[in-house]
């Protein structure tokens, strides 16, 4: 029994000493996924810690049509490379003239970005109207609940929003910022299939920064500040009233002054 048993202890020694000669072979990222309990948990740790910036922009929960309940925020843009957000309102006319453009953009880029809808409409008519007719998702209006209003509000300020329609793109792994000049890009490309897709690529290419590093306004160098200001004024009615009622007022004084004398014998002075 005693030589048997030191036999056996031998065979062990020698088995133990050959795997030592061939060191463990590197996890492929397949067996980290499939065989390996720890990493499939960090694996899925890191996949949803790339997403926690929707839901702090956005809320738990999306909208895909009017009147739902909505869907978890943490899917709504898996295999998505951008996020756009879309700050519009169905009572403003550059923004029911923009849509359209902006349908027929993302239906030939979808594979590549997601969207979302952040409504200034105040009430559920004509948010579900407007919206009914979008091929994306929206954040539940501000008129839902002080807690929707506050994290909508939030997000005008964090992008630095002065007027509607704004489109701006992000990052859809990290929420960097991308641009805020998407508006203006997008409507140059107009209906080209081979521009939008080069737009998107373009955006694709820029580096992403940190929302607080953004330069916001810069407007990728497309549009200076005056534009942005007649912009800006197009989508406020009473500011459009009051520079008709002043431009009214300056004529009428021009044609008085020139009845008064501003013209002699014919000539100009």
């Amino acid at each position: 029994m005693t030589l048997r048993h030191s036999r056996r202890r031998r065979h062990r020694s020698r088995l133990q000493r050959n795997l030592h000669d061939f060191p463990p072979e590197e996890p492929s990222d397949t067996d980290t996924a499939t065989t390996t309990t720890n990493d499939t948990t960090i694996t899925t740790t890191t996949m949803a810690s790339s997403a926690e910036w929707t839901t702090d922009f956005f809320g738990p929960k999306l909208l895909t049509k009017p009147q739902t309940t909505g869907i978890p925020t943490v899917s709504a843009f898996e295999g998505k490379k951008l996020v756009v957000l879309y700050f519009s309102a169905s009572w403003c006319p550059p923004c029911r003239s923009f849509s359209p453009k902006l349908i027929e953009f993302y239906e030939t880029c979808k594979d590549d970005i997601g969207c979302v809808f952040v409504s200034s409409d105040k009430d559920e008519k004509s948010f579900s109207e407007y919206f009914g007719k979008m091929p994306w998702h929206a954040m539940f209006p501000s008129y839902t609940s002080s807690e929707d209003r506050n994290r909508q509000g939030r997000l005008s300020d964090m992008f630095k929003i002065q007027g509607i329609p704004s489109v701006v793109v992000l990052d859809a792994k990290t929420g960097n910022f991308i641009t805020d000049n998407a508006r203006a890009e997008v409507m140059q490309a107009g209906s080209d299939a081979s521009l939008q897709k080069e737009l998107v690529q373009s955006w694709l290419s820029k580096e992403a920064v940190p929302i607080d590093q953004a330069p916001f306004g810069s407007d990728g160098g497309s549009d200076n500040l005056i534009v942005r200001a007649i912009k800006y004024i197009l989508t406020k009615p009473t500011y459009m009233l009051g520079i008709y009622v002043i431009v009214k007022k300056i004529l009428r004084y021009l044609e008085e002054k020139g009845e008064d004398g501003g013209i002699e014998d014919g000539k100009e002075l």
